[in-house]
Order: structure tokens, then C-alpha cells, then sequence
């Protein structure tokens, strides 16, 4: 930590720890366009980030990471709000990828 540009930290939203060896994958779609309710979010400052968002009464994680020209949106499945809450908390501990 001698680099003063790394206090105080820069980052405020959360950061998911690594996938770790025993972690399940995710299946990701191609987005669905329709308007969403943003209910989480991890920081923007590394590929991937994720939202957690709602649509429809369900549930679901938005993955996006960079890509060679533009940026690359992914979406999972559709959950009820507990499933989704839990999926959502296994990502950011790492059990999840």
C-alpha cells in the first residue's frame, strides 16, 4: 500500500471474490430487451461486473464484460426473488461463475 492513490479506496459497490475451484457455472443467455429494476451491482472497475436485476416479477443477473471493440451483456435465467437473492449472494462469495 505505498501508493498513495490507493487510499482512500475508489471503489463503493461491491466486489465479487474469484471463482474458486469447486465453483458451479452459470448458463448465460443472450440479453432479453425489456426494462429492468436494478436491485444490485457489483464495481464497474474490472471485467466482469454484475447487476441484479427484476423484470416481470422474477429475477435475474447481468453479467458484462469487456470486450476487443464494445462491451459484452449476458443475462441468466429468470429466478423467484429468493433463489435469485441466493444465486446472486453464492457469485459474489465465489461459488458461482
Amino acid at each position: 500500500m505505498d501508493d498513495p492513490a490507493w487510499f482512500p479506496p475508489q471503489c463503493i459497490s461491491r466486489h465479487p471474490y474469484p471463482a474458486r475451484s469447486h465453483a458451479e457455472k452459470l448458463i448465460w443467455n443472450v440479453p432479453y430487451g425489456h426494462d429492468v429494476r436494478v436491485v444490485a451491482w457489483t464495481c464497474e472497475c474490472s471485467s466482469p461486473f454484475y447487476v441484479l436485476c427484476q423484470a416481470g416479477g422474477q429475477r435475474f443477473i447481468r453479467r458484462t464484460r469487456s470486450g476487443p471493440d464494445k462491451r459484452i451483456v449476458d443475462e441468466s435465467d429468470r429466478w423467484p426473488d429468493k433463489q435469485a437473492d441466493a444465486q446472486w449472494n453464492a457469485l459474489l462469495l465465489g461459488l458461482l461463475h
